[in-house]
Formats: structure tokens, C-alpha cells, sequence
């Protein structure tokens, strides 16, 4: 298998990077769909999942909910599409959960990857590869399930492909690609009583199985090959997600034995995704020079009831009882992105890339919180608002790159990059309501700039076995603050340790990653093995900071270290026989107290289990000389996690649990057969376990919460029609 970990295309077991990298075949038998799945299958990887499009990713234990950027750099082929600025303040609204159909591969890079993909990638990198039009070849496939979940109803799910090579030259070709998927509910809702947020309210159920999600998409892609080396593809994805409700549970009194809501007002939500890029290959001589640019479209529409929060905050007086209010909210990121990049393909030691990148995000946002009709009647008040605001963000990096490698003997080789950045945002908020205190508005800015290196030292001692050693460092941008006034907050601000200037801007983090890691293939190459060690030191933690004086802020308070190790098997036995073991061990603790927060030295970096892994056993066979097929089992486990720093909360700690997937696959036998069918099981043992614990858009309540879950068992049939 090749990756282009590195930017350029290269067999995977000669990376000396830890790298996992699943193609379109594997991503298919092992039912990932989603990038909650991806994490079942890699180690080192960690995906708190709130729902469809509703995550955070880390990598190595680098874990943060606060600043306005993610630590793990995640891409759709050349372009990224983390979440930026506003999209941070989502929370688990911030990434998109691509169609993975017609994906080529999807390539999980582990440690900092600053050098060639930026500042977001301090834990590591995750990228999409799509499927290239064929430019010789006519060819197509479709395929249909349909599937039941426990406790739900039936799930559809359709996709279609079709390669069209244009003219007889083999100089261009169109390729398409249609997806539909419709996954049934399996979350119940139920009224709030009118006197307890904790309980269910009169009147029975008011929506079976309400958390739907109905997700369309497309995906055009238009090659050509113009001659002399020039070589342009442009595509256009489109993805449009519709959740019926949220993907959780409130707890209570709900539970994972009674999977239900307690929520006055439906709350669906709609993301609409749309990435258009341009890429140039033009063959130099010895060199590639590669041109792609990018414009990416994230709308995202919300709303949340919040009827408890009002109860919680405004009760016994004025509220007397429970009543429906909601929130609505609107938030959007539009990026420009264009990276261009040279390529050496020297027939010496020496290899080099270089290249300079620029992006620019614009990421509006508006929410409101306004008074329900008959409120003011209801409870003898006179609110014209509880909250309205605004918010526009933001952000310009450049920066320029380098890295270069050089073959110091027949099997040792010496590689060095950096990449240098500056990055500028600005932000404009203002808002009104009770929960404002009244009108406000505040502009604020800051910059960052700096360097990323990282060396590696390689020795390939034979064509089957690899070690290798990194040092790399990983860098997040700072920010403008949330605004909190002077008056209100300095002197606890300055009690903390900290200037009056953290109430208006926080610093980048920063860490170093040093590891070391083998890779391998054994016995005729029927075993590989690949592991790696790591060390992480972590600077200028960027940590969200609840204060007395009613507001929020994000500051850069101590350090954090994480040290671990993955590993990554498969063994063939025999010839449709194979057998897989991957591995993470994660430990990702404070080295110091973080104030404001609960958080003490020694405490677990929120939301990173210590233990994760993942076995499976596959076997293909043939029935005479008419049909072949496949069987596959395979379990994961996901070890406990802090969720909080409070030791007092009831979610402090979440559990491990496992699930076991399985596959049955059969087809006529030939090299292109008619058609495939497999039968699959998802979570058969229907384990259900915590998968995050979201943070409210209106408030978190500290003794009922919102807890996300995985789908129950799921059982169900695919047919495949190629052509």
C-alpha cells in the first residue's frame, strides 16, 4: 500500500512515521463509516463523539477543549477542514463526518506533523484521500443496505459511482459519486416535569426514536492530462446532514438501560458542507510542482431546549415551574485556502519539498435565546430578551516550508524540516438580553509567529525491517479571549497568577514529541509488525477557566506530559487466513494545578482512555469453482476517561466498554463478479457505553447532564452491483 503521509507518494512500510492507513477495502469490511469508527480500528487515536459531525479528535493524549483550534490536523485530500475560529466554540458541532464512499484511503499520521501540515496538527493528522478519475477505464459501482436497530427502526442507505474516461486519448475523465444514507432513531423524548428537571413529565412520549439522521452528498471530480507534464483536477463535495435530535441522553433520568430525553421542544439540526478545490501537477524535470486551491463552506444551524436551564437559573422566582424556551443558533466558516508546493525526484541521496501555504477563515456566528410567547403573562415579568448575540471571527496564516532528507548510507537516512508561520485574528462580538446583563460589544485581536522543526534519523536494515527516531514540535495558535470585563474579574484574574492582559488574549502552546518506533514484516512477510514509543512535554497548556466573576476565559496555565506506546499486527497463518491486533497505551497527565478548573498535578487529561485496542480474525474461502467469501469478527475496547476535572460531579469519570462487529461476505467467483453481497452485525453484543459528554450551547446544570452514546446493535444486509 502507498501513502502520502509525507506528501508525496511512498510504500507505507518505508515511512518511518507511525502510520495507520485503511483503504477503501478495509474501511468496508471493517463497517467504518463514521470517524467514531476510525478510532475502534487505530491506536493512539481517541474520538469523543457527540453524534454524526459532532467531534473532537486526539491523537497521543494531546486533549483540550479550550482555545479556538483543535490539536489534530484533519484534511480532505490537500485541504484542511478543522475547525477553525468560531467553529472551536462548537464544541462537538466542529468537524464534519465525511461520506466515506469512493475513499480511497483515509492515512492516520501520529505525533506533531507542524512541519508539512500546520499548526493544528500538535497530536497529529488525519486525512481523507479520494478516489482519482480513471482516465483509461469505463467503470462503476452501486451498492444498497438495509439494516434494523435494537430499540430503533430500519436503516437505508444508497451510493453510486460511475468513471467516465473523455475522447479516445485517455486525457480526461469525469467521475461521480452519489451517497444517501437515512439511519433510524433509537433516543425516546419525553416532557420535563413541571416542578423537577430531573424527572419525566406527564403526557407520555412526545417523539419515538427522534435521533434521525438523513445525510446526502456528491462528488465531482474532472481530470485532465493537458501534455508536457501538466496534469489538473478539480472537484467539488457536497454534504448535507439533517439530525432529528441530538445522538444522547440526559442523565437522569435517563440511563444507558433507558435510552431517553426529557426535553420540552424538538431540537433537530442541519449541516450543510461544501469543499471545491483545484489542483495543478506540473512535472519539472526533477522536480513536481503542485498548486491546490481551496474554498470551503461550513454552515451549521442548532437549536436546544432550553426550558431546564431557565428553570435552574430563574426558579423558585419568578419561574414557578418549567416552561419551553429555546435557544437557536447559526454559526458558519468560510476558508480560502491555496498551499503550493516543489518535489525533488533527484536519482541521488538527496530529496526535497518546499512550498508556502495561506489561509484565510471567515466564521460569523449568531445566537439568540428569545422570550417565549406567553412567558411574560405566565410569570408577571417583562424580558424582552434572555439572550441575543453576534460574533464575527477572522483568521490569515501564511507560512513557508521545507523539509529535506538525505541518505547518509546504503540503509541510514537523515531528514530535517521547518515550517515557518505567522498567524493574525480579530473578532467583533457584541451582545443584549438578561443573561448579558444588557448591551455590549468589544473588538479584539492578537498574532502569533514562530517555527516547527522536526529530525528524524532512519535505518532501513533490511527490505523488511525498519527503525526509526523523531523529534518534532507541535504548535497551537493563541487567540482573542472571550471578553471579560476589568471591572468585574482583574483582581481574581491577577490571584491566579495571571495579568490583566489574559482577560483579552491567551498564547500559543506549545509541545515536543520524541519517539521511537519499528517497522516490520516477518516470516515471508506473513507478519507485520509496527510499534512505536513516545514522550510528549506539553508548554502553555491552553485551559478553559470558569471564574467567580460569572465569566469564562481560555489561559495558558502549566504543562501536561504524555507517554505511550501502539502497536499494530497482522499475521497470515494461511492463505485466507489473517489475523490483526492493534494496541494504544496512553498516559496524558497535568504536571501541575490548574486554578479555576478543579484540576490538581496528576490529574488524567480529560477524555483520553489509558487502554484501547482492537483484534479481529478474517478468513476468505471458495465454494468449489462457483462463489467465494469472507468472514470477519472482530472486538474493540475503550478504556475509562475523565470527562471532568470536578471530582464532586456525578460524570466525572467515564466507563470502558467493548463491542464485537461481524461481517459474512459472498460473491460469484471471476474477476469482476456480478455482484457482492454481506451480511453484518454492528455492536452484536449491543453494548451500549458513553462516547462524550457534550457541552450545552445555553449551560451546562451540574446535576443532570447530556450524555452521548453509541448505536445499539445494528443488523443488516449490503449488495453491491459493480459495472
Amino acid at each position: 500500500m502507498h501513502v502520502t503521509a509525507q506528501k508525496r507518494a511512498e510504500a507505507l512500510q518505508s515511512v518511518p512515521l507511525s502510520v495507520t492507513a485503511l483503504e477503501q477495502r478495509d474501511l468496508e469490511r471493517m463497517g467504518i463509516e463514521r470517524l467514531a469508527d476510525l478510532a475502534r480500528e487505530t491506536p493512539g487515536l481517541a474520538v469523543v463523539s457527540s453524534g454524526p459531525g459532532q467531534n473532537i479528535l486526539i491523537v497521543r493524549g494531546v486533549s483540550s477543549v479550550a482555545g479556538t483550534a483543535g490539536t489534530v490536523g484533519y484534511y480532505l485530500d490537500d485541504t484542511p477542514i478543522t475547525a477553525s475560529s468560531n467553529a472551536s466554540l462548537l464544541s462537538l458541532r466542529g468537524l464534519i463526518d465525511p461520506g466515506l464512499f469512493d475513499i480511497a484511503r483515509v492515512e492516520v499520521l501520529r505525533g506533531p506533523q507542524g512541519t508539512l501540515y500546520g499548526s493544528s496538527s500538535m497530536g497529529g493528522t488525519i486525512k481523507y484521500v479520494s478516489s482519482l478519475p480513471d482516465l483509461r477505464q469505463f467503470s462503476g459501482r452501486a451498492n444498497a443496505s438495509l439494516s434494523h436497530t435494537t430499540g430503533g427502526g430500519w436503516n437505508k442507505e444508497g451510493n453510486a459511482m460511475l468513471n467516465v474516461p473523455l475522447g479516445d486519448g485517455a486525457n480526461a475523465a469525469l467521475r461521480l459519486g452519489l451517497f444517501l444514507r437515512h439511519a433510524a432513531g433509537y433516543i425516546d423524548r419525553y416532557p420535563i416535569a413541571p416542578d423537577d428537571i430531573l424527572a419525566v413529565g406527564p403526557g407520555g412520549r412526545q417523539e419515538r426514536n427522534g435521533n434521525t439522521e438523513t445525510t446526502r452528498g456528491l462528488r465531482v471530480s474532472l481530470r485532465l492530462n493537458l501534455g508536457d507534464g501538466l496534469a489538473v483536477n478539480g472537484s467539488l463535495y457536497y454534504q448535507h446532514m439533517r439530525l432529528g435530535a441530538p445522538f444522547q441522553v440526559d442523565v437522569p433520568p435517563g440511563s444507558f438501560n433507558a435510552l431517553l430525553q426529557t426535553r420540552l421542544l424538538p431540537e433537530p439540526s442541519v449541516q450543510k458542507s461544501a469543499l471545491g478545490n483545484l489542483t495543478v501537477n506540473k512535472s519539472l524535470g526533477n522536480f513536481e510542482l503542485v498548486s491546490s486551491t481551496s474554498y470551503y463552506d461550513r454552515r451549521v444551524s442548532v437549536t436546544e431546549d432550553a426550558s431546564k436551564v431557565l428553570y435552574f437559573f430563574l426558579s423558585p422566582a419568578p419561574q414557578t415551574s418549567v416552561y419551553p424556551v429555546l435557544m437557536r443558533g447559526e454559526y458558519i466558516n468560510r476558508e480560502i485556502t491555496q498551499e503550493v508546493r516543489l518535489l525533488s525526484d533527484f536519482k541521488g541521496p538527496l530529496q526535497l519539498i518546499g512550498g508556502a501555504f495561506y489561509r484565510h477563515v471567515d466564521a460569523p456566528l449568531a445566537s439568540e435565546i428569545p422570550v417565549t410567547a406567553g412567558y411574560n403573562q405566565r410569570f408577571g415579568t417583562n424580558f424582552d430578551s434572555f439572550f441575543t448575540g453576534g460574533r464575527q471571527a477572522t483568521v490569515r496564516e501564511t507560512a513557508l516550508f521545507g523539509e529535506a532528507s538525505y541518505q547518509l548510507s546504503p540503509g541510514w537516512t537523515a531528514r530535517a524540516g521547518l515550517r515557518a508561520f505567522r498567524i493574525r485574528q480579530g473578532f467583533a462580538q457584541q451582545g443584549d438580553g438578561l443573561f448579558n446583563g444588557g448591551p455590549s460589544a468589544v473588538l479584539g485581536d492578537s498574532s502569533d509567529s514562530g517555527y516547527t522543526p522536526r529530525f528524524n534519523l532512519s535505518w532501513q536494515a533490511n527490505q523488511d525491517l525498519m527503525l526509526y527516531a523523531t523529534a518534532s514540535k507541535g504548535y497551537r495558535q493563541g487567540g482573542p479571549n472571550n471578553p471579560a470585563p476589568a471591572a468585574l474579574c482583574a483582581n481574581e484574574v491577577a490571584g491566579l497568577g495571571l495579568s490583566d492582559d489574559a482577560l483579552r488574549k491567551f498564547a500559543a502552546d506549545t509541545l515536543w514529541n520524541y519517539e521511537a518506533g519499528i517497522k516490520s514484516q516477518w516470516l515471508a512477510r506473513r507478519l507485520t509488525l509496527n510499534a512505536s514509543v513516545y514522550s510528549i512535554d506539553w508548554n502553555k497548556v491552553q485551559q478553559q477557566i470558569v471564574l467567580q466573576c460569572g465569566f469564562n476565559i481560555t489561559a495558558n496555565f502549566g504543562s501536561a506530559r504524555s507517554k505511550g506506546a501502539e502497536l499494530e499486527a497482522s499475521y497470515q497463518p494461511s492463505p485466507g487466513l489473517t489475523l490483526r491486533l492493534n494496541a494504544g497505551l496512553t498516559s496524558a497527565t497535568l504536571k501541575n494545578d490548574v486554578p479555576g478548573t478543579g484540576a490538581i498535578k496528576g490529574d488524567r487529561l480529560l477524555d483520553v482512555p489509558r487502554w484501547s485496542g482492537a483484534a479481529a480474525v478474517e478468513y476468505n474461502w471458495r465454494w468449489g469453482g462457483a462463489y467465494s467469501g469472507f468472514g470477519r469478527l472482530g472486538a474493540n475496547y475503550t478504556g475509562s476517561a475523565n470527562s471532568l476535572y470536578d471530582r464532586s460531579s456525578p460524570f466525572y469519570r467515564r466507563g470502558g466498554f467493548a463491542e464485537v462487529n461481524f461481517q459474512f461476505g459472498w460473491q460469484p467467483e471471476g474477476k469482476t463478479p456480478p455482484w457482492r453481497a454481506t451480511f453484518f452485525a454492528e455492536n452484536l453484543l449491543d453494548k451500549i457505553g458513553q462516547t462524550g459528554l457534550p457541552v450545552a450551547i445555553s449551560a451546562d446544570l451540574p446535576n443532570t447532564r447530556r450524555v452521548a452514546i453509541n448505536r445499539p446493535r445494528t443488523v443488516g444486509i449490503r449488495l453491491e452491483v459493480p459495472f
